[in-house]
This record gives structure tokens, C-alpha cells and sequence, in this order.
């Protein structure tokens, strides 16, 4: 298992990670993530790519936007390893949280986000779209400080 810093050059790895999920990011949304102050990281299998993060650091607090992993490698730990490079990441840098926005629905990373130290700090009712027509954004927060 390997991690590496992502550039637009694999813009089509994380899309072909992001396709698996129901609603997933367009190919332009990926690309706006390599803008200043974004990093995104790549989980490396057996030289394929099995998942990835995506945050952004303002000031002394990130936000993580994206943690995808492939459906087949899911339960395997990867999610895990994909948050302690965050979380170290983020501590390396001197913030003073992260925060992150999950579907309520969402239960398998909900407790992967508790399991890491992450708490609830709000809701945003109806924030993402669903088969039923919306559903609420559970806000987490760790703080680091």
C-alpha cells in the first residue's frame, strides 16, 4: 500500500474511483480540486489505484471534500489509512481542526469518522440529493488543538 500527492495528469484515476458512487463528482469537479490549497491523495494498491482524499486547507483549518474508495476494497482498512494521512497531515501544517460534510445515511463512514476522533457538530437539512429527493449532511468536526 503507498500513498502519493495526485496531480491533474490523474484526473481520469480518481473519476474511474469516483464513478462507483451513487452520485458522483463530475470531471470538472474533480479538476477544480487541483486549484491552490486543495491536496489530494491517491491510495495505491498493487500499482492501481484503490482510493483517494481530497481537502483543502484555509487558514489553519481543512475541510475534507471527498474520501472514495472502490467498492471491491471497502472494509479493508483503506479508509482508515486515507484519514490518519489526512489527520497527520493536517496536524503537520498546525491547524486547528478539520471539518467534513457526510450524508446521514452514510453510516459505514459516519463511524469510520468517529472512529478517527471526529464528532458531530450540526446538520444541513436536505443538502444532498437522493433517490428520494433529499437527504440531510451530517457535519463532523476534530478538533486539533
Amino acid at each position: 500500500m503507498m500513498l502519493s500527492t495526485a496531480s491533474k495528469a490523474d484526473l481520469s484515476l480518481l473519476a474511474h474511483v469516483e464513478a462507483s458512487q451513487h452520485y458522483p463528482w463530475t470531471d470538472n469537479q474533480l479538476a477544480s480540486c487541483f486549484d491552490s490549497g486543495y491536496r489530494v491523495r491517491l491510495l495505491w494498491q498493487d500499482d492501481e489505484v484503490v482510493g483517494f482524499s481530497i481537502c483543502q486547507r484555509v487558514l489553519d483549518e481543512s475541510t475534507l471534500f471527498n474520501l472514495c474508495v472502490l467498492p471491491q476494497c471497502r472494509g479493508l482498512g483503506y479508509g482508515k489509512v486515507l484519514m490518519a494521512d489526512l489527520i497527520e497531515d493536517a496536524k503537520a501544517a498546525s491547524d486547528s481542526v478539520i471539518f467534513l460534510e457526510v450524508r446521514a445515511s452514510n453510516q459505514t463512514a459516519i463511524g469510520l469518522y468517529l472512529k478517527s476522533g471526529f464528532s458531530e457538530v450540526g446538520r444541513r437539512k436536505g443538502y444532498y440529493r437522493c433517490h428520494d429527493g433529499r437527504e440531510d449532511a451530517v457535519v463532523m468536526a476534530l478538533s486539533l488543538s
